[in-house]
């Protein structure tokens, strides 16, 4: 029985740190009360994240095209829809032209990349 529930909890992914910040950033948590203790706390959530952000928004200038971490983030959080992730690119990066800043790389390309090699997590 123990074994059975270590099993379960196994499989259960984590997700990635950028697909934490991405999720917070589409739905953000409302900040605390004013006469709350924890007003002016130092979040270092908030600090991560932006750091991520700055991160991808290097890699992009660097190479032209979104990072692979991105990508599969946003297709965790968008449930592999294509038309979702697209508009999503095409509204924060202010482009027309999604292919070349995903670089040809589609949830269902990367789906079937990983289903075939599940313990390498470079993909290309």
């Amino acid at each position: 029985m123990l074994l059975l529930a270590l099993m379960i909890t196994s499989s259960v992914s984590i997700p990635s740190p950028i697909e934490q910040c991405l999720r917070q950033q589409l739905n953000p948590v409302p900040p605390p009360p004013l006469d709350s203790s924890l007003y002016g706390v130092f979040d270092f959530n908030r600090i991560v994240c932006k750091d991520m952000f700055r991160g991808v928004n290097h890699s992009l200038r660097i190479t032209g095209e979104l990072p692979l971490d991105y990508i599969i983030a946003l297709c965790d959080i968008f449930a592999d829809n294509k038309h979702k992730v697209q508009s999503y690119v095409s509204l924060i990066f202010y482009t027309q032209d999604y292919n070349t800043l995903v670089g040809g790389r589609s949830c269902a390309i990367i789906r079937t990349r990983q289903r075939a090699n599940p313990h390498n997590s470079s993909l290309w």
